[in-house]
């Protein structure tokens, strides 16, 4: 089903056209967790041939100055979540293709042997989407019950060292992820500035330079996080809402296209349509009505594998 509606958009023409009305002169964002080398070069030479690579704060700049033309026709921003381990293996591309993602980090997890809470066995067991719906206490206590504390080291490192970071400053800009990625939305007022605020704080220190851009924890988000983040100081926040942004999007609401990090170049291209993403809000947001559980299976591929991050 998935390569016949690839096959479908590609013969229709209509990814290119939407690339032509919407993305010559809007910001395309892309997010990743955790792709290999192998399938990000292919993808990262399809982009070379349609757009072209800028940075979260070349377009920062534009909105706040009004000069979109300093930015390349058909601008792409990547970028990553998390901080995951195998990150660091694709610095060689970023030189090669010359660009500049931004990777958005976990204060708390990376440089540490702390695991990402849904990349754990616990979190298997309980189910993954059914700790997004409870309060951040109950999440935490119902990991450690089931043998996963997110405060303890786990047996394998899963994210990246600070010397890891650090030696790929000249390549890569860092962003805030929060500290612990919790669904900002599940936690009280005090915790969820925490997450925020501290998180920039923490990554300044380490780092050594500032940290001026933010990406919601599973793209949940509302008033109360926004109004956090303008107060932590930051020029941008990056949701997972597909859609292009341009001069009348609120830079702490910046639109976003998650990629699936094993997707074909074909499905690349859809994804980058906004279907999937859409086809699978509407999927969340009715679940609730039995006519809609038939869902094609096609319409969760934006579903991030288990191996990169939620």
């Amino acid at each position: 089903m998935k390569n016949a509606i690839a096959n479908l958009v590609r013969w229709s023409g209509f990814g290119a056209m939407q690339r032509f009305l919407k993305a010559r002169h809007a910001v395309t964002i892309v997010v990743y967790h955790d792709p290999t080398p192998e399938v990000l070069r292919e993808h990262l030479r399809w982009y070379a041939k349609h757009y072209g690579f800028t940075t979260l704060d070349a377009v920062a700049t534009a909105m706040e100055t009004g000069r979109w033309d300093k930015l390349p026709d058909y601008p792409l921003v990547i970028t990553f979540d998390d901080g995951h381990r195998n990150n660091t293996a694709l610095a060689p591309l970023f030189r090669e293709f010359d660009l500049r993602p931004t990777i958005y980090l976990c204060s708390q997890i990376v440089g540490t042997a702390r695991p990402y809470w849904w990349k754990t066995a616990a979190a298997d067991g309980i189910g993954v989407e059914r700790l997004k719906r409870v309060p951040d206490p109950e999440r935490r206590r119902l990991l450690a019950q089931a043998g996963n504390d997110p405060d303890q080291d786990g047996a394998d490192r899963q994210a990246m060292t600070w010397d890891e970071i650090a030696r790929m400053t000249d390549v890569a800009d860092y962003g805030a992820h929060t500290r612990t990625h919790p669904i900002l939305l599940q936690c009280d007022d005090g915790r969820c500035a925490d997450e925020i605020a501290l998180c920039r704080a923490e990554l300044e220190e380490a780092l050594g330079r500032p940290c001026r851009h933010f990406a919601f924890p599973n793209g949940d988000f509302s008033d109360r996080e926004v109004e956090e983040i303008r107060r932590a100081g930051y020029r941008t926040a990056r949701t997972i809402d597909p859609g292009w942004n341009d001069a009348s999007t609120d830079p702490l609401r910046l639109k976003a296209f998650p990629v699936s990090d094993d997707a074909t170049v074909k499905w690349l291209s859809v994804q980058l349509t906004g279907i999937p993403a859409w086809l699978r809000k509407h999927k969340a947001t009715s679940a609730a009505d039995p006519a809609d559980q038939a869902m094609p299976e096609w319409a969760g591929a934006m579903v991030k594998p288990k191996s990169a991050g939620v």
